[in-house]
């Protein structure tokens, strides 16, 4: 099996030479580039199936270095680096559809989870789709889903929650809700149902116990038999979905907000914010056990 081809932009060689090394551990084939200018070149020659590009840096920035490549190719998932500094240039890239974004200096933790992410985006982007015909309409229809609390089993349920109920959308949309649901979804299990405070999810992640730790809650009462709920409403012009976890809810006020470029930067809350940023609007209950995410459908594909 042929390895995923990454492009690698950065201007820092170090940087460069040293992730690149990383994402070669890691079994891909990797390109690098200096620039923006140089990135987008590469990318028309080289193909790549994924984009990995620092978001500041000389002849041309790695927002417009993203935009170029989402006119190219919409389906190419991209994440970008970022440092002090630059988290406003982060913030316009992740609304204009960058996947993920990883800190700098790049821990390997972080840098594994937006490949999965990326993984996932490109795999959902291979996928056959089935539309309906140009003479039949969807006015409104309703699910409802439900998940223990089985962490590895969250991509696969999403995955026949998006199928189910949005196969049709356009590839961009497509990827935009499935992996808002993703996160919503895990931070449902880990948050709500099992209890894990941001603390200690920190301080597991810090001592590598995080498989453990919530291998042991989800076996033990009160946590056991608890589930997560999905209610999915499709709309002419929208998709809600709400998502309801069986635990005592959380302090959903003291999440990063998006809109404020600091909270880039903050220890915790990463996927939630990738979420809302995913979404056109993503509200909580008063409690914390219950969000709601809609997702406008701007381009329908079947007539209104």
């Amino acid at each position: 099996m042929a390895r995923a081809k990454i492009l690698l932009v950065d201007d820092e060689l170090l940087v460069r030479e040293e992730l690149g090394g990383l994402l070669v551990d890691e079994g891909y084939d990797v390109t690098t580039g200096g620039d923006a200018e140089e990135g987008l070149a590469l990318f028309r020659s080289a193909q790549p199936d994924m984009v990995i590009t620092d978001v500041r840096m000389p002849r041309g920035d790695g927002l417009s270095l993203a935009v170029a490549i989402r006119e190219l190719s919409p389906a190419t998932p991209i994440t970008v680096i970022t440092g002090h500094g630059s988290e406003q240039l982060v913030i316009v890239a992740l609304r204009a559809g960058v996947i993920d974004f990883i800190k700098k200096p790049v821990r390997l933790e972080d840098l594994s989870a937006a490949l999965l992410r990326m993984e996932a985006a490109r795999e959902l982007a291979r996928r056959e789709r089935v539309r309906l015909p140009p003479t039949a309409r969807l006015l409104e229809h309703g699910w409802v889903f439900a998940l223990d609390n089985d962490l590895e089993a969250i991509p696969a349920f999403v995955d026949v929650v998006v199928n189910t109920c949005a196969a049709d959308l356009p590839q961009p949309q497509l990827v935009e809700l499935n992996l808002a649901l993703r996160e919503v979804v895990l931070n449902a299990v880990e948050h709500g149902n099992l209890g894990l405070t941001f603390a200690e999810k920190a301080r597991a992640l810090e001592q590598g116990t995080l498989p453990q730790v919530l291998a042991d809650r989800a076996v033990r009462p009160p946590y056991a038999h608890r589930q997560v709920r999905l209610t999915v409403r499709r709309l002419v012009d929208a998709l809600e979905v709400e998502v309801a976890d069986e635990g005592g809810g959380f302090d959903w006020q003291a999440l990063p907000d998006p809109t404020d470029p600091d909270n880039l930067l903050a220890a915790h809350g990463h996927g939630v914010l990738l979420a809302q940023l995913s979404v056109d609007r993503l509200t909580f209950n008063a409690a914390g056990n219950r969000v709601t995410l809609r997702k406008q459908l701007r381009a329908p594909a079947w007539p209104t």
